[in-house]
């Protein structure tokens, strides 16, 4: 019991430093904060069939921002505002930020929203970040030996403290519920996949989970697929390793069942696809591209070479500064330097790794690795390391919140890493075959 309230204690004082302070401001925040309209037409007007859209798709319009962008952040912010007492006439002129005018005429034309505003806005998303870190202390609880929740305390602790991971979920973005949803969905797969090398079937309840999770996620953020796709390549990744082919071909079919389910779920929740869904992706992808295309052709640093690409993957989780805006020419505003100056010199900012630290942590990230090429339910982290991978690679931006998703996945494989050393030179087994056990118990 005492152990119990420890582990809730540690939570909370984890969740009360993920709110300890507002963020920097970021030019997205107040687009997405405008397109909680969606949730007063939705909820409030009870007509979501006028959230429905069809092409031509102008960029910052209504129906762009709808078909390229989630519904649960918008839809948890409009939540937000609307217990906080505010209404849509608060909400700042459409498209929320005017990327096509700098800093200064934004906030004299109103496209900035207002402080109170601004904060209501971002509850949501920090909330959920706040959640994500529960879900990051289970999942380290999964990979710890028995009795043993030391390596949850680490591993939730590294990722509730990265700055890059509280800079940007704590703002009124899409990050925070991407975060949660998608970390949820892993955890999922990996409890299906355990009761499986158990021999043990996965209660119903398990698979539902995972289809709700993996719809949010792709619901939260459209990149959240990585997230789903991760969860699903575990646990068919898990069964591959134990060579049983008939219960993988048995587990296929579950799969297949479960990602077209989780598709249907996530058209379900965007009435931006309603209407000819199958049409109305493919038009999210091509406004997606051209989209990127834009921004690519605006980054002087863009697009990466490969070797730059595979650096990043390496020096982003632990090693990089957190990045406070992406258009270089922000920093000749002094609102957005003074905002920045008050933000990191706080405390409650993060634990700024450095490069020795951070070095530190990216190594045993690799050790970590090692620790998981076993024949059972841990293989399936390769799954999720591979689509990870394979999606940054194919980005050709500089930009951090492009590599969000590998951090949490990052921060695991350190405490993986940490403790299968630890158990290997420090903390010396009575029995022999408590070694070839090693991380694999349940905790």
């Amino acid at each position: 019991m005492l152990k119990r309230l420890l582990d809730i204690l540690w939570l909370l004082l984890l969740g009360a430093f993920v709110f300890a302070i507002p963020p920097t401001f970021h030019g997205d925040e107040p687009m997405q904060i405008y397109m909680s309209r969606d949730y007063a037409t939705a909820f409030i007007n009870r007509d979501p069939d006028a959230l429905v859209v069809d092409p031509p798709y102008s960029i910052d319009t209504d129906a762009y921002l709808r078909l390229i962008n989630g519904t649960v952040n918008r839809y948890a912010i409009g939540l937000s505002w609307q217990i906080a007492g505010l209404t849509v006439n608060n909400l700042p002129p459409r498209p929320g930020w005017d990327w096509g005018l700098d800093y200064t005429t934004n906030v004299s034309t109103g496209h900035m929203p207002s402080a109170a505003l601004l904060a209501v806005g971002r509850f949501s998303s920090t909330l959920f970040l706040a959640l994500s870190v529960v879900v990051m202390f289970a999942l380290g609880w999964q990979f710890a030996a028995p009795h043993n929740r030391l390596l949850a305390y680490v591993v939730s602790g590294l990722y509730a403290l990265n700055p890059v991971i509280l800079l940007n979920g704590r703002r009124a973005l899409q990050e925070g519920s991407t975060l949660f949803f998608g970390l949820l969905v892993i955890l999922i797969a990996v409890l299906i996949s355990k009761r499986r090398a158990e021999n043990k079937s996965a209660p119903l309840y398990l698979w539902i989970a995972l289809i709700l999770a993996g719809g949010l996620t792709l619901a939260s953020k459209y990149t959240g697929i990585v997230f789903v796709g991760g969860a699903l390549g575990w646990i068919f990744l898990a069964q591959a390793v134990r060579l049983r082919w008939r219960d993988l071909l048995i587990t296929t079919g579950k799969l297949i069942v479960c990602g077209v389910l989780c598709l249907l779920f996530f058209i379900a929740l965007s009435p931006a696809l309603w209407d000819d869904p199958p049409a109305r992706l493919l038009d999210s992808l091509e406004q997606r591209e051209q989209l990127l295309n834009i921004q690519v052709s605006s980054d002087s640093d863009a697009p990466m070479p490969l070797l730059e690409r595979v650096r990043e993957i390496i020096v982003q989780p632990f090693m990089t500064a957190p990045q406070q805006y992406e258009v270089a020419f922000w920093a000749t505003f002094p609102a957005v330097t003074d905002d920045v100056a008050r933000y990191m010199g706080s405390p409650f900012s993060g634990l700024q790794f450095g490069v020795i630290l951070g070095g530190v942590l990216t190594l045993l990230a690799g050790i970590g690795i090692v620790f998981c090429l076993h024949r059972d339910w841990r293989a399936g982290v390769f799954a999720w390391l591979g689509l990870t991978i394979a999606s940054l690679l194919a980005n050709p931006l500089p930009w951090q919140r492009y590599y969000l998703g590998l951090i949490p996945l990052a921060t695991l494989l350190a405490g993986i890493g940490l403790f299968g050393l630890l158990r290997r030179f420090v903390w010396k087994p009575e029995h022999p075959h408590e070694l070839s056990h090693g991380l694999s118990q349940n905790g």
